[in-house]
């Protein structure tokens, strides 16, 4: 719970910067370096199974993230990515209790990094595409034998951002997949999960 506070500390410190600046700051020509802060939240869905059968997976849950960019010029951006995702176990087997999975709340925090391709058009919209990588840690939400446990992952996505015309804030839409390993529980299977979410950037000139 408290790494889901920090998270939500941090949106509420990005809408409080974000709303004293807007009226401080010139806006930043989309052709010259900037900083970014950005935050976002929506709901998470983890596609793969645990078993072969296909009875043993993991309910959609929600995300929050956010975090901070580097962007070159309007077509090339570096960023680092904190997310927060909680969601279910699900275990329709015959035996569910064998593998503490069916009911059981998981949080994971997925800490990454990316490089950001864009396409914009003149009217403000610009399609993107992301591909990067890092660690996701996967722990029981409530007190659990199970130990929490730390993999590296594989990043890729798409997005669309919207500029707001002679402004530093862009709205934004995005889907996410990570590729990781789970083996825990009694399993041993690549995991794909993602996903999709909207939110808020905020320019600052460099």
């Amino acid at each position: 719970m408290s790494r889901f506070k920090l998270l939500a500390s941090f949106i509420f410190f990005f809408a409080l910067v974000t709303s004293r600046s807007a009226s401080a700051q010139e806006f930043v020509d989309p052709d010259r370096p900037a900083l970014v802060l950005f935050a976002d939240g929506g709901g998470y869905s983890p596609l793969s199974h645990l078993d072969d059968s296909g009875q043993v997976d993991f309910t959609t849950g929600y995300t929050l993230g956010g975090g901070i960019g580097y962007q070159f010029n309007r077509h090339v951006a570096v960023r680092g990515n904190l997310s927060f995702a909680r969601d279910h176990g699900r275990d329709l087997s015959a035996n569910p209790t064998i593998s503490g999975i069916d009911g059981t709340e998981f949080n994971r925090l997925v800490y990454d990094a990316d490089v950001q391709l864009r396409l914009p058009f003149s009217s403000g919209v610009a399609p993107y595409v992301f591909v990067g990588g890092g660690l996701v840690n996967v722990r029981p939400a409530v007190q659990s034998d199970e130990p929490s446990f730390t993999k590296g992952a594989g990043k890729v996505g798409v997005g669309l951002d919207y500029r707001i015309p002679r402004s530093n804030v862009g709205l934004y839409v995005s889907g996410t997949g990570w590729l990781y390993t789970w083996d825990r529980n009694g399993f041993d299977r690549a995991q794909f999960d993602t996903t999709w979410s909207g939110g808020i950037s905020y320019r600052f000139g460099m």
